[in-house]
């Protein structure tokens, strides 16, 4: 571990290396940054920063993150409960353990599958359309705006059309339940903070009691609409995520009087709340934060654009049938291996979030010369950004290569088994990783074609008087805190067009393409 001070234990080693980045740059960087002061610390070490957080046992090896993730089946840490349980007032998917985990996960699976996720590309590609418009509108302003503003939105609508069938019209519109969800998330913690006074925040539970009513009752309204739905044989059935979890719930709880229906569906309807504010948080966290690093490494590639937008022309044609295309024939998105890699090495670089475990008394993780290292009474943190930037995985591993998931075994560029974590794998796995991925190639085959981003943050600086331009890693766009890793600043940048973008501007202004269906 690094160097220990007997008294203060990490905390200077700790406060140093964060005075050295940039004002709420994500915790998500401190593990990558010691291992940089200390190189020999590139399997795991121990972090003690008590009394600010338990012993941390930081994990930045793939094989090591495989012995706690898949090969054993390791409870959450008790801090990521004080981070979710205020957001969904409620169990969720992502901290519940046990018998009562596999059941509800295995009542939520099916919604999930990529088979099922295929049949509702229409419904996610018109969200996009509204996203793209809204960015056409920017190129004709010509003024600067924050792309994360929309990413989050389109992502919210997304969920919305996905999870319940339900548009929020986050994109075009005020949504009382998108507001408090991102009002939550600005006061939520995991309950370990560099920052003492956050401990102290008396205000917080009276937020947190606020915005859950307002979340609730949203949902309880739109739940017993499409509860209603279900029930009635003579409606058609749109089969969202939670209509096949109800159909599915009610199948292995059947009742016989409506006092038993009326529970049973009112203890599922809680249970749905508090998944669909989790799944709402998830996509703002994963699919917009990767969408805005995604458009700017591309903007600082120009070469890596152009090949993107081949394969584009190459599978898709023409970019005025495009949305047709995508519509009617969905398989497709599974023929862009350059755009699966440009995605990938984008989450390999900015991955939102870590895996949090609670070790165990009679468990230790074997490092790779045998070293072991006991887990008891620590919180495990499976470092997906540390992991990412380990130079004993990654050649140039804060180089944006996307080749790097293309190239034959045996080159020095192909990743690590299991080096590549941001879903992370096992049965704890991230349920949206296949709709996070769909989402993910729908933006890109649906803008860069059109659209070129180029960040602002120049100009951004100066307004702000920040002419020392922070940066992270030689980059000005790193991640904050923000739950999970958001682009500093909300990612200003301006909106051009290419020039096939304004061949089709001129052809279709900022209408809805009418081959989408009505879904």
């Amino acid at each position: 571990m690094p160097p220990h001070h007997p008294l203060w234990g990490h905390l200077a080693i700790t406060a140093d290396i964060f005075r050295t980045l940039p004002p709420v740059a994500h915790g998500n960087y401190l593990g990558d940054e010691i291992r940089k002061r200390y190189p020999t610390l590139n399997t795991a070490f121990y972090l003690d920063n008590w009394p600010l957080s338990p012993l941390i046992l930081n994990v930045l090896n793939s094989d090591m993150m495989y012995q706690l993730t898949q090969a054993n089946l390791i409870p959450k840490h008790e801090s990521l409960r004080h981070f979710v349980e205020p957001l969904t007032d409620g169990p969720a998917l992502v901290t519940l353990e046990g018998s009562v985990w596999k059941r509800w996960r295995a009542t939520f699976n099916p919604g999930f599958s990529l088979t099922h996720i295929m049949t509702l590309v229409p419904s996610i590609v018109e969200e996009m359309v509204i996203f793209k418009n809204i960015l056409r509108a920017h190129a004709v302003k010509g003024e600067m705006f924050h792309l994360e503003e929309l990413t989050l939105n389109v992502s919210i609508d997304i969920i919305g059309r996905v999870v319940m069938d339900h548009k929020f019209n986050s994109q075009s519109a005020y949504n009382d339940l998108t507001s408090a969800l991102r009002k939550q998330l600005e006061w939520c913690t995991i309950g370990i903070e560099i920052n003492p006074l956050e401990y102290f925040n008396f205000l917080r539970p009276l937020v947190h009691l606020y915005n859950t009513r307002r979340m609730n009752r949203y949902l309880s309204r739109e739940l017993d609409n499409r509860y209603e739905t279900v029930q009635d044989k003579g409606k058609p059935k749109v089969k969202s995520v939670v209509d096949l979890a109800l159909n599915s719930y009610l199948a292995e709880n059947p009742t016989v009087s409506a006092k038993e229906t009326a529970t049973s569906w009112n203890k599922f309807k809680d249970f749905a709340m508090a998944q669909i504010k989790l799944f709402i948080f998830a996509g703002h966290d994963t699919t917009s934060t990767g969408s805005c690093f995604a458009i700017h490494l591309l903007s600082k590639n120009p070469d890596i654009l152009t090949r993107l937008r081949a394969e584009h022309d190459t599978v898709f044609g023409d970019v005025a049938t495009t949305t047709s295309v995508l519509c009617s024939k969905p398989h497709l998105l599974n023929e862009l291996p350059f755009t699966l890699a440009v995605i990938k090495e984008t989450l390999r670089l900015h991955p939102a979030a870590a895996a949090l475990r609670a070790g165990q008394p009679n468990f230790s993780l074997t490092g790779p010369t045998g070293q072991q290292f006991p887990t008891k009474g620590c919180l495990v943190w499976g470092d997906h950004h540390g992991v990412h930037h380990n130079p004993e995985h990654w050649p140039r591993p804060y180089d944006f290569i996307p080749e790097r998931w293309l190239v034959p075994e045996g080159d020095p560029l192909q990743p690590p088994k299991y080096a590549w974590r941001p879903f992370e794998y096992g049965p704890r796995s991230c349920i949206g990783r296949e709709l996070a991925l769909l989402e993910f190639k729908i933006m890109l085959v649906l803008t860069v074609r059109e659209i070129v981003i180029s960040d602002m943050y120049h100009e951004s600086d100066m307004l702000k008087g920040n002419p020392g331009h922070w940066n992270l890693n030689g980059e000005r766009a790193y991640m904050i805190r923000r739950g999970g890793g958001h682009p500093s600043d909300y990612y200003p940048c301006k909106a051009t067009f290419t020039e096939e973008g304004k061949k089709q501007f001129s052809i279709e202004g900022f209408a809805v393409d009418a081959s989408i269906p009505v879904v």
